[in-house]
């Protein structure tokens, strides 16, 4: 369980998150939001790759609170892939089993099933962004994390391929059976990934029960945001 208490960010005077609740369990939570909102900036805090104003975490009732990220044991995908491109796709894959974290036999087990086996010696600019995106996906859950945070992994690809990914992307998360928290804006895409929902707007988390009423949420914060203006 993924207990977030708390957290609050400004830059400058603007205010981008107010005293943000989350809890996530063993569950792929979809948090939903127009760009800009603060869903990154949530999950780099998370992550422990910005700090925060204030804030409070803990994740399996131990505060990781003051933590650095790499004791966070945190997989996290960014929005473009950040590959290392002098590197094999096997080896940035493998460069999540540094320090003696996670096993060969799963990092096999996600190369199988994300039909991998034929791309292992090229070069991450010889591979089209749905590749990219899997092989990032799997960089991040080789090392056996306890959460995993995903900034819209599929925003760089074209519809045909999400709907490919998709279902392959939930099926390997679902086998972490650990806190997921995956980040997009595309409502289609959060019904087919997620099995929870939460909305951002305003800088605070709302739970939801689909990703249709987020965007009514969404549309009503901006007529209320029209009208006072």
């Amino acid at each position: 369980m993924l207990n977030a208490k708390n957290i609050s960010k400004h830059y400058g005077n603007k205010s981008i998150l107010n005293n943000v609740d989350l809890k996530i369990s063993a569950e792929i939570k979809v948090l939903i939001g127009i760009n800009g909102c603060g869903k990154s900036t949530l999950l780099k805090i998370i992550a422990s790759i910005i700090p925060a104003d204030t804030w409070n975490i803990a994740l399996n009732q131990e505060d990781i609170t003051l933590l650095m990220s790499e004791k966070r044991h945190a997989g996290y995908v960014p929005q473009h892939p950040a590959l290392f491109n002098h590197k094999s796709v096997l080896e940035n894959m493998r460069y999540g089993l540094r320090n003696s974290r996670g096993s060969e036999s799963f990092l096999n087990q996600m190369i199988k099933i994300l039909d991998l086996e034929k791309i292992l010696h090229r070069k991450p600019k010889e591979l089209s962004g749905g590749y990219k995106s899997r092989v990032s996906l799997v960089r991040a859950m080789a090392p056996d994390p306890r959460i995993m945070l995903l900034d819209e992994p599929l925003s760089q690809i074209d519809v045909v391929v999400k709907e490919k990914l998709l279902p392959e992307f939930r099926d390997i998360l679902k086998l972490l059976e650990i806190p997921i928290l995956y980040v997009t804006h595309d409502p289609a895409e959060a019904e087919k990934i997620g099995d929870t929902f939460a909305v951002m707007v305003d800088g605070t988390i709302k739970e939801i029960a689909s990703a249709s009423e987020a965007f009514d949420l969404i549309k009503l914060s901006a007529f209320r945001s029209a009208e006072a203006s």
